[in-house]
């Protein structure tokens, strides 16, 4: 049973990009449609090119979230959610990596587990860490700013 979520920090450049590009998708065909008078056929084709598009960057923008459960966390990403068992977690480190990430800010932290890692940016860092923490005892402040096993 989930029982703590945790929506994802947005940096405001990344906020305007996103929201942006989706604008531009929506507006060509109604560009299309205004100023080159092209036929229905063109711009219907040219639409379905582009909202889709327009519409995947707003769910995907609109639809991250961290949750967590007795003994999982979720990383919801647009379509797809990862499961990642607390018990698993090695380390908890803050980050800037630019690596493609289910994360809307650069103020990220990396999760490393057995099999892998993710990054995620919560906005609230520090509840997340006290949330882990309440789940998963071996996991203790690194004096860097992380969490790290015991």
């Amino acid at each position: 049973m989930i029982n703590a979520v945790f929506t994802s920090k947005i940096d405001l450049w990344l906020a305007f990009l996103i929201l942006g590009s989706s604008l531009l998708l929506i507006l060509v065909p109604v560009w299309e449609w205004i100023y080159n008078d092209s036929s229905i056929r063109r711009i219907l084709f040219i639409s379905l090119l582009t909202i889709p598009g327009a519409i995947l960057l707003l769910l995907i923008f609109f639809n991250i979230k961290y949750s967590l459960s007795d003994d999982e966390l979720f990383v919801k990403n647009g379509f797809s959610t990862q499961s990642i068992p607390l018990k698993d977690i090695t380390h908890i480190i803050r980050t800037n990596s630019m690596l493609s990430a289910p994360a809307l800010s650069l103020d990220r932290i990396e999760i490393r587990y057995e099999g892998g890692s993710i990054v995620i940016s919560p906005k609230d860092k520090d509840g997340f860490y006290r949330a882990i923490q309440e789940r998963v005892a071996a996991l203790k402040t690194d004096g860097d700013d992380g969490l790290v096993k015991s």
